[in-house]
Parts: C-alpha cells; sequence; structure tokens
C-alpha cells in the first residue's frame, strides 16, 4: 500500500500514560503531513519498540512522537523542506520548550540552537540534539538491529550512528531553530531511567569503549 504522505511517524503508547495526553497528541498530528501509527510499546524494552517502529509503513522518510507531548503545528513540513533542501543531511530536527503535566513552561531556556549542529555540543549535551527529529528512512534501516540493541539510549545510538560527530568529514543533520514541541515533564519521563552505563553500552555498539571515549574523539 502506497503512504499517503512522505512521512511515516510511530507513536509508542503504554498505560502509565493519560489518556488525555493521547488525545492532545492525536489532534496535534492530525494537523501534520504524516502517517500516523500508534502502537503498543514494550514496557523495560524502548530499543525494540522504537525498532519496531520504524518499520512501519513505506514513506521515505520517519519520525516518532512520544505521547506524553504536544507537536507544534507545521513543524513536520518545515523539517521535510529542510531535508529536502539539503539531500546529503542524513536528519533534520527542530528544538522544543519544557513544560509542566499542565503545560505551563518551566523557568528554562528553549533547546534551540541558532548556530545550527554543533559535533561537541552534541557528544557533551544530551538536550543539543532533541526535539522533534526527521530521519530518511533508507538511512534507519540498516542500524534497526543497533536501535533494538541499544535498549533506552536507542534514540542516543541512532542519532550518533548517524550524525558520526567524531567524523570531520561524515554529512551534518540539519537544525531547524523553531520550538517543534513542547516536553512535558512528569515523574514517569523515560530519562529519569538512563544510566551512565546505558551510554556507554551504546558507544560500545557505535565501536568504541565509553561514552568518555566518544567525547575524547570529538
Amino acid at each position: 500500500m502506497t503512504s499517503k504522505h512522505l512521512i511515516d511517524c510511530h507513536i509508542l503508547t503504554l498505560p502509565r500514560f493519560d489518556e488525555r495526553w493521547l488525545d492532545q497528541l492525536r489532534e496535534d498530528l492530525d494537523g501534520e503531513p504524516l502517517n500516523q501509527h500508534w502502537m503498543e510499546g514494550i514496557d523495560g524494552d524502548l530499543g525494540g519498540a522504537r525498532a519496531n517502529g520504524y518499520t512501519v509503513g513505506n514513506a521515505p522518510f520517519v519520525t516518532s512522537q512520544d505521547p506524553d507531548d504536544r507537536v507544534m503545528h507545521g513543524v513536520y513540513a518545515e523539517l521535510l523542506q529542510a531535508l529536502e533542501q539539503n539531500p546529503h543531511a542524513p536528519f533534520a530536527w527542530a528544538g522544543e520548550k519544557l513544560v509542566d503535566v499542565d503545560l505551563k513552561e518551566l523557568s528554562l531556556p528553549a533547546n534551540v540552537h541558532p548556530h545550527g549542529y554543533s559535533p561537541k555540543s552534541h557528544v557533551k549535551r544530551g538536550d543539543h540534539v532533541h526535539g522533534v527529529k526527521l530521519y530518511r528512512r533508507a538511512l534507519v534501516e540498516p542500524l534497526l538491529d543497533g536501535i533494538r540493541d541499544a535498549g533506552l539510549c536507542c534514540e542516543f545510538y541512532l542519532d550518533f550512528a548517524l550524525a558520526k560527530p567524531w567524523d570531520r568529514y561524515a554529512p551534518r543533520p540539519v537544525h531547524v531553530p523553531i520550538i517543534g514541541r513542547l516536553w512535558r515533564q512528569h515523574e514517569h519521563n523515560g530519562h529519569r531511567k538512563f544510566r551512565a552505563s546505558d551510554f556507554d553500552h551504546a558507544a560500545k555498539l557505535l565501536g568504541f569503549g565509553s561514552i568518555a571515549e566518544i567525547r575524547d574523539a570529538v
């Protein structure tokens, strides 16, 4: 079956997320130029669930959304245009603003970077390449096994595998310096479970001994 849109977006749901948040996100995505694929997540296996999500559909671009966030109208059109105008960029991403459970802005600066992608910031700051991302399916498909194996740090693995911040000749991702999503902060956020060993495991899948070794290489 041919995709209606050029973007396939999978959304992983889990029972612990408020149903009202899912409804809000669905309303947001209904206004975006993408094919929605709502899927049950695999509790305790984010990497496996994320890899499964990237196999759904056949559109040339892929993305994912977390069911607890809000997407700003028009962001996917901007990201798609950025990739079409930069054919060598492996992916494009827009920034984000942190909010509480009631969508009230937190007193933290938005994760938006006017100067674009920085390899050094990528390896040192988890919020540099963070927000709404759009990937080329053809580049993601060869990395599905690594995404599956990377577990909690599957997105960290994917972004590093594509951007290769340690390689000065690698094509760089392109940043669209706008707020693309409202990142809702609550007790069930997945990043609260990250451990240093999770990042080291992902680094080993990339051929390094640890995340510190990647940082030293940039």
